[in-house]
């Protein structure tokens, strides 16, 4: 110990000694030591308001410490603890969700054949309404053409054409339009259910993996 610290610890000693001896009140009670904010360290049977929110001790009067109070969160501290209280609840959220699904995985099949049949079955069925559009579009397609060549023949005759093949003509377009569009949005629906199925029966077969193995033990 070099001298400065053997002197604080003398300095310290010496005031706690006096408190104690001075005090008949704090003899029979609590004696409380904090640190100033000159790094000094007090003791007194009272802690100044300033200070009540900064960390102390409680002793008692044979100088032991019975209690002590850590110094108040700052707003950052505070800040980062909610911030890691919100991340735990997500992880644990993800993780119950994770075994509900696993549950539903392993009630719902008994082997990956099955689930390669249900897969296989919801794939042609949106394939079967997008064959059943296809087809009505091409339909459309000959509607329209027909559609335009009245319409090109009235114009060549120097007829006006009419509102009724003028709305005809919109209509089977904007139909043709929402066709497309139903098509390209049930083929991205059948890659989703590509993607599902093939991270399932990955899943489900690293779950069968585990339950083997926990049963071999």
């Amino acid at each position: 110990m070099t001298d400065m610290k053997k002197l604080n610890r003398y300095v310290s000693l010496a005031l706690f000694a006096f408190t104690c001896l001075s005090s008949a009140g704090v003899q029979a009670g609590k004696l409380y030591k904090w640190v100033d904010e000159n790094g000094q360290v007090r003791y007194g049977d009272a802690i100044p308001a300033k200070y009540a929110k900064k960390r102390n001790e409680t002793l008692n009067k044979e100088g032991i410490v019975v209690d002590h109070k850590a110094a108040a969160k700052t707003r950052a501290q505070l800040a980062e603890e909610e911030r890691i209280k919100k991340a735990e609840a997500e992880e644990e959220r993800i993780r119950r969700e994770k075994a509900y699904q696993d549950r539903i995985l392993l009630d719902t099949f008994t082997n990956e054949d099955e689930m390669v049949m249900t897969r296989d079955g919801k794939i042609e069925a949106i394939e079967a309404v997008i064959r059943i559009t296809k087809g009505r579009t091409e339909k459309l397609k000959q509607r329209l053409g027909e559609l335009q060549r009245t319409a090109a023949n009235m114009e060549r005759a120097g007829r006006p054409v009419s509102d009724n093949i003028k709305k005809d003509i919109a209509e089977s377009r904007d139909q043709l339009d929402q066709n497309r569009r139903y098509v390209v949005n049930r083929q991205a629906e059948q890659e989703k259910i590509r993607d599902k199925f093939e991270a399932d029966i990955k899943r489900f077969r690293e779950l069968k993996t585990a339950q083997a193995a926990e049963a071999e033990k």
